[in-house]
């Protein structure tokens, strides 16, 4: 397997390398501009006070000018009020604020003079007043304070003027010159910089340090999603992140099924199953080797290993495999404190699972050796190989190719009343047709495709077929073959409810469902065949006895027949035990007022032993084989 550690997401180093750019780039933009923004630092340093002593002025001369009702004229005129004006001027003169003087705009538009706090070339009561700044005009708009900046070589002179207001007009205008030495501002700016990147590396730091805890805690949150917490083995999330990264060449891939789980959880509990699940994974993890297989638990019974191999020499590989199987089979399981009971588990193997294409298509390959398993009568190893490969005519994309070309047909064999040997319905039978123009049965089929979404296909489609047959042929019945997917599956459930409009089709279509614990364990099976059963459909469990037989599930269904496996027909007349299921299934379906369907009726002698245990209906080669036409 390749390195389990290589990273694969690394989203928290993208943001790490983010905040580092981000933040060298504030920096180099800052430097760009700290020209500019200099003057701007210096101002809001070196002017805050000089503004506040200002502002404080225009109050004091407002104040002056309260009783006032024009404040031009009265200034002129009233000499001791002139003296107050410039008083309040003086104040304002400090070694950086040079001039304070009060203007005044005539008529004209020209700005005159009506008080000045200097000592030397004092300006006299309306003496023009030259401006050269537009920003002097904005003051009468905006009625606000308003800074005009003027840079010579060593100092920036500042002119900032503050209106008073009469009526909300601008009467007056209070004008302060000052100047601030750039040496000075720029040694402050620069050590206002230095902190600003001082910031900048805490803030880096900051997340430096949360990135390790994030990222430790993100190794510990994945490695933790990526364990199963009932087992302690790795989870299907394991897989699905290293799946891409796995050499299959190096590995066997082997399927483990528990026998019949849903029993033992219906019969002991869930908390006994869950029991289970934990001493076979225990013995599992003892059986396999630390270092070279990988144990995950695939769902809810089902494991998946990957064993460590030689490539063309898979015997140290299968003999792990072999410990795993008689491990399981010689030990005692635990069920509750005073209670144990004996296990089996069913086994597919592909032993050469890097000649897939992709890991799921290897495990698909396994999975079909584990369903031959479970077939034939489960507590089995079975091996899937390139040899085993023959017995599988068609793969995935020759099914789908299939479907898409109407490669798809319905064979028809007869079920019979035992009675009158007449004809009660006929099954169809599906079959595809290859490219070579040969005719594949199912059982060449469904183990590729099984729980994928062309197994759905397939049952639309000899629907399709059927509904049509129907249609044609007023006279007959047929029955339809629908896996447990299918029963839950919402859009062939529309399809069954539309063709219950059609007058008479639900009583001519049975629905046969193959008997397992699936069946069960799908949630909203029970409601939907019910649902189907109201509709008027008729409901077959095919295959009965080969598997799981829940006998009141079949009563709360209300199933109207039992079709009885064939593999068990065919020997009632040699094996007494095979002869006694059937006596006994047949006694519990009169019980029940269920009818039965004897299949594999090959010759006459099982006809008459199934006459004798007075079975209603048989379906076999002794009657017809499957025929195209009907």
């Amino acid at each position: 397997m390749k390195n389990k550690f290589v990273i694969k997401n690394p989203k928290y180093l993208i943001l790490f390398s983010l905040i580092i750019f981000v933040s060298m780039f504030v920096v180099l933009y800052g430097t760009i501009k700290l020209e500019k923004k200099l003057e701007q630092k210096m101002l809001s340093i070196s002017i805050s006070d000089v503004i506040s002593i200002s502002l404080n002025s225009s109050k004091a001369i407002s104040k002056l000018l309260k009783n006032s009702s024009n404040y031009i004229e009265d200034i002129k005129k009233d000499e001791n009020l002139h003296k107050e004006v410039e008083k309040n001027l003086n104040i304002l003169l400090t070694k950086n604020i040079k001039y304070a003087y009060l203007l005044y705009r005539d008529k004209k538009g020209v700005f005159r003079f009506l008080a000045d706090a200097a000592e030397e070339d004092k300006a006299f009561i309306n003496q023009k007043f030259d401006i050269d700044s537009p920003k002097w005009l904005e003051i009468f708009k905006t009625k606000n304070p308003v800074l005009i900046k003027q840079p010579l070589l060593h100092q920036l002179s500042i002119t900032y003027l503050i209106p008073i207001l009469n009526k909300n007009e601008v009467k007056l205008i209070l004008a302060i010159d000052f100047s601030v030495k750039k040496i000075e501002d720029i040694n402050k700016i620069i050590k206002i910089m230095k902190y600003a990147i001082i910031t900048i590396i805490l803030i880096i730091l900051f997340f430096i340090i949360a990135l390790v805890v994030q990222t430790i805690k993100y190794v510990t949150a994945k490695k933790s999603a990526f364990i199963d917490k009932l087992t302690n083995v790795f989870n299907r999330n394991y897989l699905q992140e290293h799946k891409d990264f796995i050499n299959l060449n190096d590995y066997l891939l082997v399927a483990i099924d528990i026998d019949y789980f849903k029993k033992i959880n219906d019969t002991y509990g869930h908390d006994a199953g869950d029991r289970i699940l934990k001493q076979v994974a225990n013995i599992m993890q003892l059986c396999t080797r630390v270092n070279d297989d990988t144990i995950v638990r695939y769902g809810g019974e089902e494991f998946l290993i990957l064993i460590k191999t030689k490539r063309k020499n898979h015997l140290s590989a299968l003999n792990v495999l072999e410990r795993v199987f008689n491990s399981i089979q010689e030990s005692k399981f635990r069920i509750s404190e005073t209670e144990s009971i004996n296990l089996t588990v069913s086994i597919g193997v592909n032993l050469t699972p890097g000649k897939s294409r992709t890991f799921q298509d290897a495990f698909k390959l396994a999975d079909i050796a584990l369903y031959n398993a479970k077939n034939k009568g489960r507590n089995k190893i079975e091996i899937y190989s390139n040899e085993q490969n023959e017995n599988f005519y068609m793969t995935i994309n020759d099914i789908k190719d299939a479907i898409e070309e109407r490669r798809l047909t319905c064979y028809y064999q007869k079920i019979v009343n035992n009675e009158n040997l007449d004809t009660s319905h006929y099954e169809a039978l599906l079959r595809v047709i290859n490219k070579k123009g040969e005719i594949i049965t199912p059982d060449k089929i469904f183990p590729v495709i099984k729980g994928t979404f062309i197994s759905r296909n397939i049952t639309k489609y000899v629907l399709d077929i059927c509904y049509k047959k129907l249609l044609e042929n007023k006279d007959i019945s047929l029955n339809v073959n629908l896996n447990p997917q299918d029963v839950v599956n919402d859009s062939i459930l529309a399809i069954l409810r539309n063709y219950a409009n059609e007058p008479d089709i639900p009583n001519r279509l049975g629905l046969e469902i193959v008997e397992n614990e699936d069946i069960i364990n799908y949630d909203g099976a029970k409601k939907n065949l019910l649902m189907l059963k109201n509709l008027g459909y008729k409901l077959y469990i095919d295959d009965f006895g080969s598997g799981y037989s829940n006998f009141i599930y079949l009563t709360e269904i209300k199933t109207d027949f039992i079709k009885i496996d064939g593999n068990i027909i065919r020997k009632i007349l040699d094996d007494k035990v095979s002869y006694l299921v059937v006596k006994n299934i047949v006694n519990f379906a009169k019980e029940a007022n269920i009818k039965v369907i004897a299949e594999f009726v090959s010759d006459e002698k099982i006809y008459e032993k199934v006459k004798e245990l007075k079975i209603e209906y048989s379906q076999g080669f002794y009657f017809s084989k499957p025929e195209e036409n009907l």
